[in-house]
């Protein structure tokens, strides 16, 4: 009885202990290191190549599911973040047997980066010191703002395949768009794709606009905060 008893009490520090981490700014860094994987690393192995459509799908489920779980101390945004999830989850997988809702996971991708996007932002402006933790979510919402682009280029691309003159093939899915995303939240631009339409004109121009003043609104708020928490400003 004195075993059992013990073997249970170690299985409820170790569930206590990984609500408490995931609850602190360490959920920040494993969604990081998700998108990451998911985006820039996995996309380069043999597997994903063969199996393209599986990998993205369980990719999204599992940023589907870490995304909700960010929002778990603020009941306003869960519950959203929740039923829109679970929605997506339902029609993502749905498209293997009902293509006609591709438009619709799209779309709904889209709602949910921005939520999150939101989730993100919340964490990384919350009161308090500027940690490592949250620079890694502040990476994550930057990210973000890429993959979300990429998904309203598809949504654009499949209202008007000719919306960009491309000089390879152009781009089918949303695993390929995010190469002009990037481009162009990064405002590189190759210039092997371009928009041709005025939605997409506009799309590509505030994306590289909200990149960068992503960038320097961000890096003026964590400099405030790291002077305003210093010592000598508390003099």
């Amino acid at each position: 009885m004195h075993h059992a008893a013990r073997e249970h009490e170690v299985r409820q520090k170790a569930r206590q202990l990984i609500v408490d981490t995931w609850h602190s700014e360490a959920n920040l860094s494993f969604f990081l290191g998700l998108i990451v994987v998911m985006t820039f690393v996995l996309p380069l192995t043999k597997l994903v190549g063969e199996h393209l459509n599986v990998y993205v799908d369980i990719a999204y489920t599992l940023a589907l599911v870490s995304g909700v779980a960010l929002a778990r101390r603020d009941r306003a945004l869960f519950y959203p973040a929740l039923g829109i999830g679970l929605i997506t989850l339902i029609v993502r997988w749905a498209c293997w047997w009902y293509p006609a809702l591709l438009i619709i996971r799209e779309e709904l991708m889209l709602a949910n980066l921005i939520l999150f996007s939101a989730i993100l932002l919340q964490q990384v402006f919350a009161k308090g010191h500027v940690t490592a933790m949250r620079l890694q979510g502040a990476i994550a919402v930057y990210l973000l703002f890429g993959i979300a682009w990429a998904h309203a280029y598809q949504i654009v691309f499949y209202n008007n395949p000719h919306a960009f003159v491309v000089q390879t093939a152009t781009p089918s899915s949303v695993s390929e768009w995010l190469y002009y995303s990037f481009i162009t939240v990064t405002t590189v631009g190759y210039g092997d794709i371009v928009p041709t339409t005025r939605v997409t004109r506009m799309l590509s121009v505030s994306e590289a606009l909200t990149g960068q003043l992503y960038l320097t609104v961000l890096i003026a708020r964590l400099v405030a905060s790291q002077v305003s928490d210093s010592p000598r400003s508390s003099q």
